[in-house]
């Protein structure tokens, strides 16, 4: 019962901390780096959690949300990762890439949220003419579905990696994703260094 209220309470703070990427104070708090290390000491495991973290960090620097670009959830990313070690048992390794996975496939759904807020546009265009428009309530009510929605969206990536778990002869992918977590590092800190390089560049 605690560990389950514990992946609960995880998604939810999954959630929360999702609405700095956008819509809510934009300090960083959403990022990989920050999220990874933060579950990974709430569920047990923080230096798998800070790896995790880092790792998916360095993969997704680059990925800015700007206008109609929706980059891959780095905060879905980094709390499936660790959450589907922490409560799934999955290996480290498959958990990196089953955070990836979780990141990328959040991009559908978080257009689809943004689209879902166009009709609004002429409601608060009404409200403003009337006098009565209330930007208080209609942020809170925006933050409450984006919060609501990537919470619940780690909560079920979490629970299909602890079925995943259950699956006879999923030891037998950990060699593999063992390998590839391995070249992680050495990838990601390759494109920071072509990053910067071309920054160099653009400066000289």
């Amino acid at each position: 019962m605690i560990a389950a209220l514990k992946v609960v309470l995880s998604s939810a703070l999954s959630g929360l901390l999702g609405l700095d990427a956008v819509q809510a104070g934009q300090f960083l708090l959403s990022r990989p780096a920050f999220v990874g290390p933060v579950l990974g000491w709430l569920n047990g495991c923080p230096l798998e959690g800070a790896r995790l973290g880092i790792l998916l960090e360095l993969l997704y620097i680059d990925f800015i949300p700007v206008g109609g670009v929706v980059p891959p959830n780095g905060t879905a990313a980094a709390a499936a990762g660790v959450l589907a070690h922490s409560a799934g048992g999955l290996a480290p390794s498959l958990c990196f890439f089953w955070g990836l996975a979780a990141g990328t496939l959040f991009s559908p759904i978080e257009y689809r949220l943004r689209a879902s807020r166009s009709p609004w546009n002429a409601v608060i265009e009404a409200q403003v003419r009337s006098g009565e428009f209330s930007l208080q309530r209609w942020l809170a009510k925006s933050m409450l579905i984006e919060n609501a929605s990537l919470g619940a969206y780690v909560l079920a990536w979490t629970a299909l990696a602890a079925g995943l778990a259950w699956l006879p002869g999923i030891s037998a992918l950990y060699p593999g994703t063992d390998f590839a977590y391995s070249l992680m590092p050495w990838l990601g800190l390759s494109g920071l260094y072509f990053r910067f390089r071309t920054q160099i560049y653009k400066k000289g």
